[in-house]
């Protein structure tokens, strides 16, 4: 079998193109690659010439020729390789890139892990059995927002969805099963996203949880919540345009891909943008965006045509339309239930200057995938999860940072901690202790040129952003001469003027979440301009000049005569606004947020650390346009929400009184089919929930004795004992055993409200099913859902909550 037959010549054309492009960047690699085997040659040639231009600076080639030779490897030794075409083998087996990840060679450690494990299996049944393998290697763990490695997951044992999804989708190219990760850019129905993985075989693509194995395909804890996103979408690489696939556009080297139409009921909005005199307006940027944690968010980015239009397949609910040129703006908010088509006149948006409300509807759940698992596949699956959790928390305690061995040296060890505190909590997983020894050596002159506070965290500090940490100090020192580090420190604005003059940028060919590292950057001298903002302090740090980018904006700034100090001009923040917060405790970007006007787009401030002080919070801000979004989400996944768009002029001193739109009983009920499902009674008989919940309204507590969230509801209902006593026999309370009715808290509940009903669970399947189908957090006890007479949910509550009985009992009495 001829290696890459169909696609050999247009690689041969796309790796020409790049020399010719960057030519000093790649004469070493073509060097290198010259040396390779015919087809590990042009493995290579294929992953450079669709890499964004970050990659090629930021990894050495030895990284990448891990991947060409597995690859090549698949390609003749793989009975799942020879049943797919060409592209798909490109671009998901041999492909390095999954989205924002860290690169770091992975697929043959997997791969060894793996082969024997998965030997005559078919590619589907494989597919499956690799996420159990996921599961025993990663679990599920909040963190921040850099993508660590998939090995680094594989190490540690946890990561958030996307660092899970792209080990899981690492695993699976390893043993040559297409795969790619999926993402739900934002949720309609609650504040968060979520990513995944699909898997093709059999010349279908499925799709699993990462790291969350089932026993069939098409099956996962988001199925529902999938069935009410707006929009689910995947990343392609690759310079050729993919077959059968619905394109939504481009994010610079990426083509953006719409997978919606795999998880729910859908319908193509067209936008047609036209200016004042009626004419259709091209090459206007049309945001769709989705309100999530208090601020419009863009889910896709699209481009109008000649004729004005710029369309996508999206889901039935309210997406905000937000088209701008040429820093003009205007926008709309579209329900898509009722509307196929928008007309937007772009003429520019006036601030309102005063509070206006509006209604966000999150798409109903309409699953289009319905498979159920057996009731034994279901049993065999439960055993190998125990199983599997067993095996990773074994590893997981195995595991110490290489850093804490490496790095935290008996010499200046005080200092080194130091530097590990300001670090992130990734950071202090997957930290290179060669690089933090690196920055620590070279920093140590401006030791005494600055606080303790200050040297550490804006000199001696590696971390800028969210860049992959890398040695950049001697590059930087290397450089430049003496002269230009003299005149810099004397004037650290010129170090952006240098940069601006000698680095160029590439959208087209980058990945604007993907920073180039500043050693990279330098080298390359291309670069997107977040990466240039990182690079400034990058050379301002090696410098000793104390340094940063602004939590709040994000913008350049340097110590100065015991101040930070912008460094672009147009950034003088001398306009001040005061927030009101009135009677309510406010948080941000769960109920509101504020965002500045930039060139048409708005752009949220970054003030969750930032303070209310007496019930008032001072702001120092550029002079423009701002916009203030509150929102109250219900628990059916609708918003009420407000917006105040205001002008702050130049020194002005404002004062703006929150607002915030309150609900009423009726709109906070949802109307949710649930699953059938099971409790044991006393003697440990199954009862169906189908006759336990017909009738009346009934709420089952699924109950974690001696807990403090538990504990506070049973004294809720005690409180309001008489209130409830009608309402007993609708009681259901659920514990894991017997043992549960001695706990003092409980027992005393039972004797106030002796007539309610009392069931057992093992608080596994029912409690992840049905938290998750309520959407509340399933992770947190107790869990309480209400129904309405049959086996369909109207409310439900989970964790600590104040003011949950009153809830129910109003409820009950409508």
């Amino acid at each position: 079998m001829v290696f890459l037959k169909e696609s050999r010549e247009r690689i041969e054309q796309a790796y020409d193109c790049l020399l010719k492009e960057l030519p000093d960047a790649m004469g070493e690699i073509d060097g290198k690659i010259k040396e390779l085997p015919g087809d590990t040659a042009l493995a290579m040639k294929y992953l450079y010439a669709t890499m964004p231009c970050s990659d090629i600076a930021n990894y050495p080639f030895e990284i990448y020729l891990d991947y060409a030779s597995h690859g090549v490897y698949l390609y003749e030794h793989s009975d799942y390789v020879k049943q797919m075409p060409e592209e798909l083998f490109l671009n998901y087996v041999l492909y390095h890139r999954i989205n924002e990840e860290e690169i770091a060679p992975c697929r043959t450690v997997f791969y060894e892990d793996l082969k024997g494990r998965i030997q005559g299996m078919g590619m589907k049944e494989a597919a499956l059995e690799i996420n159990y393998w996921c599961m025993e290697k990663a679990t599920y763990q909040s963190t921040d927002d850099r993508t660590a490695a998939p090995i680094t997951v594989y190490r540690c044992g946890h990561g958030r969805c996307g660092e899970e999804s792209t080990f899981t989708v690492s695993a699976l190219r390893s043993a040559g099963i297409p795969a790619r990760q999926v993402y739900a850019p934002r949720w309609s129905h609650c504040d968060d996203n979520h990513a995944w993985v699909e898997f093709w075989c059999d010349g279908t693509w499925y799709f699993t949880g990462a790291c969350e194995p089932e026993p069939i395909p098409n099956k996962g804890w988001f199925t529902n919540a999938s069935s009410r996103a707006m929009l689910i979408h995947s990343r392609w690489f690759d310079n050729a345009a993919p077959s059968g696939e619905d394109v939504i556009g481009r994010e610079g080297r990426a083509t953006i891909l719409n997978q919606l139409t795999r998880y729910a009921a859908t319908k193509k909005l067209t936008i047609l943008v036209k200016d004042e005199n009626g004419a259709p307006v091209s090459g206007a940027q049309v945001d769709l965006e989705i309100l999530n944690y208090s601020e419009f968010y863009p889910i896709a980015v699209l481009t109008t045509g000649e004729n004005g239009e710029a369309s996508m397949v999206t889901g039935l609910g309210s997406i905000h339309v937000h088209v701008c040129k040429d820093g003009v703006y205007s926008e709309a908010l579209v329900d898509t239930r009722t509307k196929e088509e928008v007309t937007i006149l772009l003429k520019g948006a006036d601030p309102t200057e005063e509070w206006n409300e509006f209604d966000v509807i999150a798409p109903v759940d309409t699953p289009v995938n319905t498979d159920q698992p057996t009731e034994e596949q279901k049993a065999v699956s439960e055993e190998r999860i125990t199983k599997a959790t067993e095996i990773r928390l074994a590893k997981v305690k195995a595991f110490v940072p290489a850093w804490k061995k490496e790095f935290l040296k008996d010499e200046d060890r005080e200092l080194r901690q130091a530097l590990m505190d300001v670090l992130t909590v990734k950071d202090r997983i997957d930290a290179d202790p060669k690089v933090l020894e690196a920055h620590f050596q070279a920093a140590l002159a401006y030791r005494d040129s600055y606080s303790q506070e200050i040297f550490v965290n804006y000199v001696l500090n590696p971390r800028i952003a969210m860049e992959v940490l890398s040695p950049w100090r001697e590059d930087i020192q290397e450089s430049f001469s003496e002269e230009q580090k003299e005149a810099f420190r004397r004037e650290p604005k010129a170090i952006y003027t240098w940069i601006t003059q000698n680095l160029t940028e590439k959208n087209e060919k980058e990945r604007e979440s993907i920073f180039t590292t500043p050693a990279a950057a330098l080298k390359l001298r291309i670069a997107g301009k977040p990466s240039w903002k990182i690079l400034f302090v990058a050379i301002a740090r090696t410098l000793g000049i104390a340094s940063r980018l602004n939590p709040v904006d994000g913008s350049m700034e340097y110590w100065e005569n015991g101040q930070f100090v912008s460094v672009e001009e147009g950034t003088v923040k001398n306009s001040h606004l005061t927030l009101k917060a009135g009677e309510k405790t406010w948080t941000y970007f769960q109920d509101w947020s504020l965002a500045r006007l930039d060139n048409g787009r708005f752009v949220s401030l970054k003030l969750a650390d930032t303070p209310w002080e007496e019930g008032k919070m001072h702001l120092a801000l550029e002079k423009g346009v701002y916009r203030l979004l509150t929102s109250n989400r219900l628990p059916n996944g609708n918003i009420f929400a407000k917006e105040l768009t205001f002008v702050l002029e130049d020194g002005a001193d404002r004062e703006v009184t929150m607002e915030f739109r309150m609900a009423k009983l009726s709109d906070m009920l949802e109307n949710i089919a649930i699953l059938p499902f099971y409790l044991l009674d006393e003697n440990g008989n199954r009862v169906e929930a189908g006759p336990l919940t017909a009738g009346e309204k009934k709420i089952l507590f699924w109950l974690e004795e001696s807990k403090e969230p538990t504990e506070h509801i049973l004294n809720e209902l005690m409180e309001r004992r008489e209130e409830f006593l009608p309402h007993q026999k609708e009681l259901y309370f659920i514990i894991r055993t017997k043992e549960a009715l001695k706990d003092p808290t409980l027992s005393k509940c039972l004797n106030a409200l002796p007539d309610v009903n009392i069931y057992y669970d093992t608080f596994k399947e029912n409690v992840n099913t049905l938290g998750r189908r309520m959407y509340v957090d399933p992770d947190k006890l107790p869990l309480i859902v209400m129904t309405d007479g049959e086996l369909n949910g109207v409310y439900a509550t989970s964790g600590y909550n104040v003011g949950t009985a009153d809830m129910l009992l109003r409820i009950m009495g409508m």
